[in-house]
């Protein structure tokens, strides 16, 4: 069978592949993507790790077939595979064989066609996931915290969106996701004042970590629940070292590699752990083992005792590297090194999900 060529016009991250991903889940056939170039301003455009250990394009995240995304037409199959690739690039495969279907984007629907002829039509739900009916109006009664700008939680990366919804609708919750950009937060975090949860998210940008590090520390010490991923950890764990008197103008090395005292630092070797690892936590069940991971810093193990002073535990540690924190007291507190939204699927959230929503709705008043 010659490969099947998805032309793909979306021109934001999180809508390129998804009608491609879905394609080939349907078909029983690998994924291949011929990696698009985005605008300078999608920073996290390609932050979906896969377990090659490197980045792809983060609408792909979804997908359960993907193999690999290339940069040369010459490193596509040449049967038995989905190719997606961007508009912008559908010369470099014209001599290919193989069928050409195009994805067609608009602000409201994602459709795939061959010729005039539909074969799917997606629509996004209010968490940014698409399905193949609009989803019906839902009254929200639990009011989630998400830092970072809307545009980029629904442009850029979905995924983090997307296992909120999947947690959500395992337990018949509906949810109102209330944006905190990080550059307009009050310098008193009322913002928080009316959220029954907060999600702390990973990303690229260093520029998000000092609101973050003020959210973190600002939940550290209420009882409102908290789930950090990846640079929110980061965040999290910084704001529990800050507690300790002395230790206040702790930074993360990524940030100010100048700075006296780091709360993260490079590993010594230089490595980059990008993939799916092994994951082991002491407090999460659910039969999860393993989590993605892109990262090339780590929590400075000279700050773990300024770390368990401030009531912090470590709840997953590989080695001398600290994989997840949390307080053992409830509500809820906790961060992981890694990436669980990618491991979430519908009807299978990730469990850290789960009971992050599971306290927010009992911290929600009656």
């Amino acid at each position: 069978m010659l490969p099947i060529f998805i032309v793909d016009d979306s021109p934001v991250p999180a809508r390129y592949g998804v009608t491609a991903s879905l394609w080939a889940s349907q078909l029983g056939l690998p994924l291949w993507s011929l990696r698009p170039d985005f605008d300078r301003n999608f920073h996290d455009s390609h932050q979906h790790v896969i377990r090659a250990g490197y980045c792809v394009t983060s609408g792909l995240y979804r997908s359960d077939t993907l193999r690999e995304e290339v940069t040369d037409p010459a490193q596509l199959p040449t049967r038995d595979a989905v190719v997606v690739l961007p508009a912008s690039q559908v010369q470099r495969i014209a001599r290919l064989p193989g069928q050409r279907l195009q994805s067609r984007t608009d602000s409201h629907c994602l459709e795939l066609r061959d010729g005039e002829r539909p074969l799917l039509q997606l629509y996004a739900d209010s968490y940014g996931r698409w399905t193949t009916s609009p989803p019906p109006p839902a009254d929200a009664t639990l009011r989630i915290g998400l830092t970072g700008r809307e545009i980029d939680h629904r442009q850029v990366y979905p995924a983090t969106l997307a296992a909120m919804g999947d947690a959500a609708t395992a337990l018949n919750l509906a949810i109102e996701i209330r944006f905190l950009p990080p550059a307009s937060l009050s310098s008193d975090l009322h913002e928080l004042n009316s959220l029954h949860g907060v999600v702390l998210p990973g990303g690229s940008s260093m520029a998000a970590v000092a609101a973050q590090i003020r959210v973190a520390a600002a939940t550290l010490l209420s009882s409102l629940p908290t789930l950090g991923l990846c640079l929110g950890m980061q965040s999290m764990a910084t704001a529990a070292v800050r507690q300790t008197p002395g230790f206040a103008q702790a930074i993360l090395a990524e940030v100010a590699p100048d700075a006296a005292l780091h709360s993260f630092i490079a590993f010594g070797d230089g490595r980059h752990r990008c993939g799916i690892l092994p994951f082991t936590s002491r407090v999460l069940s659910g039969g999860i083992n393993e989590m993605h991971y892109n990262h090339r810093y780590r929590f400075n193990p000279r700050l773990l005792p300024q770390l368990a002073a401030s009531g912090v535990q470590i709840s997953a540690q590989t080695d001398d590297i600290v994989e997840g924190i949390f307080l053992p007291e409830p509500p809820f507190w906790h961060g992981v090194q890694g990436h669980p939204e990618l491991m979430s699927r519908p009807g299978a959230p990730h469990p850290l999900f789960t009971a992050f929503l599971q306290a927010a709705a009992v911290n929600q008043p009656a």
